[in-house]
């Protein structure tokens, strides 16, 4: 199997005189969480087309699994399973149907079709309902029925749009936990669209935020907005730092008061917090605690892309 379960290279695609995605680079490793963030209109529906050979790049290349989508368009959709924003389920017949069914698409055994169909349906909780019609499934039923089709063929990569949509709280950690356990076995890579930011924070390896077609920020989702600049949050006691007599705090340290004996401090030194105890211990201020900052993925993916709606 590829190192890369996905690699962009210049990507882009046209569409007349619009530019909805623009030289897109990126890889995905191999058996890892991915998650693909953006708002509305962004561009991550085309790149997931052109991922899967439904569409073909104006400009740069795409690999998924090491092969070429467009021209080796069938071996790449063997290996994947997909489950986009409409589900595209078959109301008239049951959950066990639903899944039968995809799973004569994907030549295989008989018996390993049942085996296959029965374990997805139990990994998605939906074993006790897999005779009821999906015409009375709920939007989360539904989402749940989608993500079991996509692992019938057992495939090296899952490509899911919003797969925790309509889940309740129990459920979406449900399928967390499926996901990432998805990810371990035998280098599975998932490829997620969604824009439940925490649940991305929380379950993806590395995280990309596209907007207007370009990229923006790749990366780890817990320090995507990493500068250089390391925050923490000081408890202190006794004098305020500014009305400390021959108090010598390092230059690379600004420290900004919250009230109520709480400060914020961003050191850009590379030996981080220890100098600035030692000094304001050294000038005999109480240091309480020291608890280290971290942006969340929320307020990076917010500061890089402004006030626009998620997808």
């Amino acid at each position: 199997m590829a190192s890369q379960a996905v690699e962009c290279r210049g990507l882009s695609r046209r569409f007349g005189n619009r530019l909805a995605v623009s030289d897109l680079d990126f890889t995905v490793p191999s058996g890892s969480v991915f998650g693909f963030l953006g708002p509305n209109g962004a561009g991550k529906t085309t790149t997931v087309r052109m991922m899967v050979g439904m569409l073909r790049p104006s400009a740069g290349e795409v690999r998924v699994l090491g092969l070429d989508p467009i021209s080796e368009g069938d071996a790449v959709r063997s290996r994947c399973g997909v489950m986009l924003d409409n589900v595209g389920l078959y109301d008239r017949l049951s959950a066990i149907q639903n899944l039968e069914f995809a799973a004569r698409i994907a030549p295989m055994d008989p018996r390993v079709r049942r085996d296959r169909v029965e374990a997805a349906l139990h990994r998605v909780d939906l074993w006790d309902r897999r005779d009821d019609h999906v015409s009375g499934f709920s939007k989360g039923m539904r989402q749940k029925l989608g993500l079991a089709r996509a692992l019938i063929a057992d495939p090296d990569l899952l490509i899911l749009d919003e797969p925790t949509a309509g889940l309740d709280p129990a459920s979406i950690v449900m399928v967390r936990e499926l996901l990432v356990s998805l990810a371990a076995e035998s280098g599975r890579t998932i490829f997620i669209c969604t824009h439940l930011l925490a649940e991305a924070q929380k379950m993806c390896d590395q995280v990309a935020i596209i907007q207007a077609g370009r990229l923006v920020a790749v990366g780890d989702p817990n320090n995507l907005g990493q500068t250089g600049v390391n925050t923490v949050r000081m408890t202190l006691s006794g004098l305020v730092p500014e009305k400390v007599p021959g108090l010598a705090l390092p230059p690379s340290v600004e420290l900004e008061c919250l009230g109520g004996g709480e400060w914020r401090a961003a050191i850009t030194a590379p030996e981080g917090i220890e100098p600035l105890v030692a000094a304001l211990v050294h000038a005999h201020v109480g240091v309480r605690a020291v608890v280290p900052e971290q942006v969340s993925l929320e307020e990076e993916y917010l500061r890089l892309v402004g006030g626009e709606g998620n997808a």
